[in-house]
Formats: C-alpha cells, structure tokens, sequence
C-alpha cells in the first residue's frame, strides 16, 4: 500500500509526463524550441520536491564536465558516488535531480557527483558515454580520489551510462569503479523485453504516456534512435544495450526498480546477465511504484529505498585514500 505522500507524488509525476509528452517528435525531427521547451519543464520538477535539511551543491567540472557535487553535513568527503541522471539522454539536469540527490547523499552518507553530460539529439551516441568515461578518471586523476572510494550508478538513461561506463572502463584496462548502483536501468533500449506493453504503460505515470506516443503515433517500437543515429543502432552493441554485454570483473551490483513501471524487464533481464556472469548483486522490486520514484526524496518509500543503497554501498566502498 502507498504511502499518502506517494500518492500525491504520482500526481505530480502523470502532470510531469504530460508536458513532456507534448514534445514528443520523430528522431530527427526534434526542433531545439521543442528540446528546450521539454528539457525546461522536466528541470521544473526540482520545484515540486523538497531538499534535506542542510544539503549543498558546488558547481564544479569533472574532466571537462560541468557537475554538481552534493552534500550534506552527513557526508564523508571520502566516500564518493558518481550518479548519472536520467531523461532518456535528452533531458535531465544536476538541477532536476538536486532535491533527489540531496537526500541520497544524506541518507547513504556519501559525497555525490553528477554529472551534467551531454544531451540528444544536440550531441548523439557515444557523447554520453565520453562524458561518463571522463568524469570517472577525473576523480582519480584530478581530484585524488582512489577507485576503491568510488561507485558510479543512476537511474534510468543515467542507469544504463553507469553500466556501459564500466563497459568501457574494461575495455580500456582502466581502474574500475567499486560498486554500480542503479534505480530503473534503462538497460534494454532496443525494447525487447516482456514489460514494454500497453498494460504496464498504463500502470507507470511517468514514461508510460510518453512511450504509447512513441508506439501509436509514430509507429516505433522504441526510443533508441532519439540518441544513436539510425545506421548505428545496433541492438548487439552492448554499449547501446548492456543487456549484451559481457559484465564479467564487475564489481558489486544494486539495482532497484518499480514493479508498476515499463522498465521492468530491463531490470529483470541484467539481474540474469549479472547472474551469468557471476557478478555479486543485489535486487529489489518495489510494489505498486513507478519508474525512478526515488525523484521525491522525501516519501518514506524513498527513504526506505536509500537506506537500502546506504547500506551496500557502505558495504563495498572504502575510505582508505
């Protein structure tokens, strides 16, 4: 059962999925009026939701990166996190995410780093992952920290930037992140799981009426080709689709996801590939909760959600400079 805070937030969030909606557009046909005018509306939802008590944000740069870094009187300047946002690599901003990133870093404990990276259809794949690969070494190489203090995640677009982030790190030999948390991994965007369907798009407030736009509108089975040009959208790519990766060496993974919400399977399907692999992981579905609930920081599902984020990554980080 909801909370009666959740209630009300699930309000704001089908408002909130209403004007975004408006500027649904075919890939390529996204005039930058319309880019702005959605990108303006989802960064307003930062006015809807409180900050905790004392939180504090510094407009810095991260390997060339414009970043937030978040905190709170309960932060340990030596645990770090670095959290992509989300908005389906269009949209999304530090701003937008600062009332949920202030409570996550109070709760978990942890200083906080997100990064403003760059958006489509302005900047197309691999801008975004760039960006993600630049902003982990410049903790390292500029900013002292050890890879053993840090953890990367995010939730949704920003889920799958964690995850292909590591990817790349791999494959370059680099150090690598500690852990990777992840709220709502959009992890399949090709759309080839079993939860992109009619009945959940009506069950999730917040992406379900943007993506039966998408479906019977335009005819397209997913969103991919919003940020990965047509002759590049190769569902196999498993930095497009880190369902198709190889996640072998990972560090300890937590993914959190709503059981009412369109990415379910995206979650479930990385939860088998993590398995696999044999990658440490931890799961949870949240009943009757939608897509990045999380973004109201101040409902007790939120809480209960960090709390849980708190404890694994204490689990796996170190303070050890």
């Amino acid at each position: 059962m909801l909370s009666q805070k959740a209630e009300k937030t699930k309000a704001i969030y089908k408002r909130m999925s209403f004007f975004l909606s408006l500027g649904v557009a075919e890939p390529g046909k996204v005039s930058k009026f319309m880019a702005g005018f959605v990108r303006y509306n989802f960064n307003n939802i930062a006015k809807f939701f409180t900050t905790a008590e004392g939180s504090n944000y510094e407009e810095i740069t991260l390997g060339g990166v414009p970043t937030w870094k978040v905190t709170t009187p309960n932060s340990d300047p030596n645990k770090v996190l670095l959290f992509f946002h989300g908005g389906a690599y269009m949209v999304g901003s530090p701003k937008a995410y600062y009332p949920m990133m202030s409570y996550m870093a109070d709760i978990t404990g942890f200083t906080i780093y997100v990064p403003d990276y760059r958006l489509a259809p302005e900047n197309l794949f691999p801008s975004q992952l760039e960006d993600g690969v630049s902003t982990f070494k410049a903790l390292i190489d500029d900013c002292g920290y050890s890879n053993t203090q840090i953890a990367i995640g995010g939730d949704s677009a920003g889920g799958n930037l964690a995850f292909v982030t590591f990817l790349k790190l791999k494959e370059l030999n680099e150090k690598l992140p500690a852990a990777i948390t992840c709220i709502s991994p959009w992890a399949d965007p090709a759309a080839t799981g079993d939860s992109y369907n009619e009945e959940m798009a009506d069950k999730d407030p917040l992406i379900g009426p943007l993506f039966k736009k998408i479906w019977n509108k335009f005819n397209m089975k997913s969103a991919i080709g919003y940020y990965v040009k047509k002759e590049n959208a190769d569902p196999s790519n498993p930095f497009i689709c880190p369902i198709n990766g190889d996640f072998s060496g990972c560090p300890p993974v937590m993914i959190q996801v709503g059981a009412d919400e369109l990415l379910l399977s995206d979650s479930r399907t990385m939860k088998k590939v993590l398995d696999r692999d044999s990658v440490m992981n931890e799961y949870k579905e949240w009943e009757n909760l939608w897509h990045v609930f999380q973004l109201d920081g101040e409902m007790e599902e939120s809480t209960k959600s960090f709390e849980m984020f708190r404890d694994f990554l204490n689990s796996h980080i170190s303070t050890k400079v």
